[in-house]
């Protein structure tokens, strides 16, 4: 009777069982028979339990245990229809006022949806590869690269004479563009210390330049000829290590080694070589007669010590800034021509004072240089070595909107020892003096820290306008035999700086040469010109 009943059960439930696992989705209706029919297994093998007795046939208990296991086969089947049914229903209704972020939210991804994510990231992580194949350059370390072009125009009254620098032979000039010049400029870290700080960087830096001499022939001095009368010339090129750890602190000093070509460490007007950041278009006269306005290969030690910072104003003043190094002594791009080294060295004293105070940014500097080399003049036969100094000394203050500085430089050349040459120079020395003062002042907004700090939009930068007079004055000779050489250029112009990386200038001159000679077309005694240039770096 009891076997009878078991497997009659059994036999209802595995039926229900096929008959609901060919249906697509389980309905409630059907969760809910199933229930009840496990419900109702569950009674009757309670009553047989009671009902068995204690020495039943082994035959009934081994039919006892397959309708148990296939009881507990009914209930992972049950709670299989429960997961499936609770995935294939529908999602709730979203609830008035309920954002699509949060009914997304709450909504399950299927597999499908999973697998076609999975899909769209390889595709863009293919084209972001391609991408940068075709159209990205890449190197082995991080570089930046950045440059400058400088257009400009300029005018003279009287017109230069023929034969002048500037000129076309027999056409006097006395309007026209300048020369374009462009510069090109690499930089980067070789080294990162993570550790201490201590990193290693390089610049690589190239511009062009004209190649014509004073005659308008195609010169050779610089490299080599180029019929459009134009070069493309290499200027700075060095490693640099720093020494003192860069840590981000302000209150740290800094100490680097530079190893390589490079401007000199002298003065404050020679270090000013480039375009984008010389405040005047021409450059003081000491500087390019005395041979301080070029590059040089070798070694630079330079830092500072003890550094006054304010940080409330982002202000960082060194008491002491450093200088030393060792070159070649004979210019960019050469070798040098004899066997010893050239000396240079500056030192610059910032008065230690709040940022507050009107002495802010009071610094005093000097400058020596020493050199060998053979002077003009000199033959094959007489390989003597010359000796030359350099010393300079300058003061500069900035405190916005004003600004004054003041340069000095003092060169003493030895000369061929020649009958001609002990005539005017009974020392066998030439010595010459240069000098300018610079009075500036500046109103807008671009170089205010609260400015620097705002966001910009559309390229938006804003302006700032700065005026300044300059005197400058320079005698090639100070020897009492040679007279009347001195030139006076008065400088009168505005600076004005706008979209952060473009600066326009236009500077009026003044030219006047004291000259004991009679006044010509070719020399005249005094000239006033007009230039106007804008530098655009990036």
């Amino acid at each position: 009777m009891h076997s009878f009943k078991t497997t009659a059960l059994a036999a209802a439930v595995l039926l229900a069982l096929s008959g609901a696992a060919v249906q697509a989705q389980p309905t409630s209706g059907e969760i809910k028979a199933l229930k009840g029919t496990v419900e109702e297994l569950r009674k009757q093998l309670q009553e047989l339990k009671r009902s068995q007795r204690t020495d039943a046939d082994a035959l009934e208990k081994a039919r006892l245990d397959e309708l148990r296991k296939q009881v507990d086969e009914l209930k992972a089947q049950l709670k299989t229809k429960q997961d499936a049914q609770a995935a294939a229903a529908p999602a709730a209704a979203p609830t008035e006022g309920e954002s699509q972020e949060s009914i997304d939210a709450r909504t399950a991804a299927s597999k499908a949806d999973i697998q076609g994510l999975r899909t769209d990231l390889e595709n863009y992580k293919y084209d972001q590869s391609r991408l940068q194949e075709r159209n990205i350059p890449s190197v082995t370390r991080n570089t930046k690269i950045g440059g400058a072009i400088t257009v400009g125009v300029q005018s003279q009254n009287p017109a230069a004479a023929a034969g002048n620098a500037t000129v076309t032979p027999g056409e006097p000039r006395k309007n026209g563009f300048s020369a374009v010049s462009a510069g090109l400029n690499f930089s980067g870290n070789l080294y990162r210390d993570y550790e201490e700080g201590k990193n290693l960087t390089y610049r690589i830096a190239f511009t062009t330049g004209t190649n014509l001499n004073t005659k308008n022939t195609y010169a050779t001095e610089f490299g080599k000829n180029n019929a459009d009368g134009s070069q493309f010339n290499l200027t700075d090129a060095y490693l640099r290590y720093s020494f003192q750890p860069v840590s981000g602190n302000a209150e740290d000093p800094l100490g680097t080694i530079t190893f390589g070509q490079q401007a000199i460490p002298f003065g404050q007007d020679p270090q000013a070589i480039d375009p984008e950041v010389r405040p005047v278009i021409n450059g003081a006269q000491f500087s390019s007669a005395l041979g301080l306005s070029t590059r040089q290969t070798g070694l630079v030690v330079a830092g500072d010590y003890d550094p006054y910072v304010d940080y409330t104003n982002n202000y960082r003043a060194p008491l002491v800034s450093y200088a030393l190094g060792i070159v070649n002594g004979s210019g960019p791009n050469k070798q040098d021509n004899n066997s010893l080294r050239d000396w240079v060295g500056r030192l610059v004293y910032t008065l230690p004072v709040d940022y507050s105070s009107w002495f802010r940014q009071l610094q005093i500097g000097t400058s020596y240089y020493r050199g060998y080399g053979f002077p003009a003049g000199t033959t094959l036969t007489d390989q003597s070595k010359s000796t030359f100094t350099r010393n300079g000394f300058d003061i500069n203050w900035t405190h916005l909107p004003y600004s004054i500085s003041y340069e000095w430089a003092y060169g003493k050349d030895e000369l061929v020892n020649s009958p001609a040459n002990r005539a005017t120079h009974p020392d066998g020395f030439k010595r010459g003096v240069g000098q300018y003062i610079n009075f500036g002042y500046t109103w807008g907004e671009q170089f205010l820290n609260s400015s620097k700090n705002q966001g910009k939009f559309n390229d938006f930068w804003p302006k700032s306008y700065q005026a300044f007079l300059r005197f400058d004055s320079w005698d090639p000779d100070r020897n009492v035999l040679v007279q009347n050489d001195h030139n006076y250029v008065t400088t009168l112009g505005l600076n004005v700086f706008f979209a952060e990386t473009t600066k326009f200038q236009i500077n009026y001159l003044h030219t006047r040469k004291q000259t004991g000679e009679p006044t010509s077309a070719a020399k005249p005694r005094s000239t006033n010109g007009v230039q106007a240039q804008v530098t655009a770096t990036f």
